[in-house]
């Protein structure tokens, strides 16, 4: 029997030969190549193809703008294809018609308070007495009534407070100050004899009363002293 011969493949090759394959494809056709597997994949990406890619695309560019036409050739009349008067009176019909078609799709579709209704847009989008507003500003203005609410409650509760501290601080003075009369009522009914009605500590009351107790405190101090003379004596003893 005769010997079968070896099958080889592409990737059989040698890196070198592969690279020089892969030199003459497009972008395109190297990213399908390096979808196909491992080792395509990374000759595909090597440094070395892309620069001789880089290379190779320099002197045919320069060789190919030398050969280039020069711009009076491609502007009209000498042109060989340039705007002729038919050619202009059909760009214009053909931007008319696409003028009627886009203005009667416009007046098909559907009204902004439709869109509302149909929870589509937002409120604020219909045009009242504030105006309208944008579906993209809606966001936005939200947030601005919502901190000029948050303010205003700011306020709100700061003068609450500062009214409720003022009524209970004048409720504490006008507690202490009837407080403080009571004990001296109290106090005074107490120093009183036989439950008379006890005269004012203060004022007028105050100087009748300092005058009409001075025989009383001369007789303290003379009983005073005569109890200090007999304890000076008993010590003597």
């Amino acid at each position: 029997m005769a010997a079968t011969k070896p099958f080889i493949t592409l990737l059989d090759l040698c890196d070198e030969l592969l690279l020089h394959i892969l030199a003459f494809l497009e972008i395109p056709e190297l990213l399908a190549c390096s979808r196909a597997c491992h080792t395509l994949r990374s000759l595909a990406v090597d440094p070395i193809l892309h620069r001789h890619r880089l290379i190779h695309a320099s002197l045919s560019l320069s060789h190919a703008l030398l050969h280039r036409p020069p711009l009076s050739s491609l502007r009209p009349p000498m042109a060989i294809i340039y705007l002729t008067p038919t050619l202009s009176a059909a760009r214009a019909i053909s931007r008319s018609l696409i003028s009627i078609r886009l203005s009667r799709q416009l007046s098909k579709r559907p009204s902004a308070s439709s869109l509302v209704e149909c929870n589509i847009l937002p409120e604020e989008c219909l045009s009242g007495a504030r105006g309208a507003v944008s579906p993209q500003l809606v966001g936005v203005k939200r947030g601005l009534e919502r901190e000029r609410v948050k303010d205003g409650l700011r306020g709100w509760l700061k003068g609450r407070v500062r009214g409720e501290m003022e009524r209970r601080m004048k409720a504490g003075e006008k507690e202490q100050g009837k407080t403080v009369k009571g004990m001296v009522r109290r106090f005074a009914s107490v120093a009183g004899r036989g439950g008379c009605r006890a005269e004012s500590l203060w004022g007028k009351g105050a100087g009748e009363k300092r005058k009409g107790d001075e025989p009383a405190r001369a007789r303290v101090l003379g009983l005073r002293r005569y109890w200090e003379g007999v304890g000076r004596e008993g010590q003597a003893v």
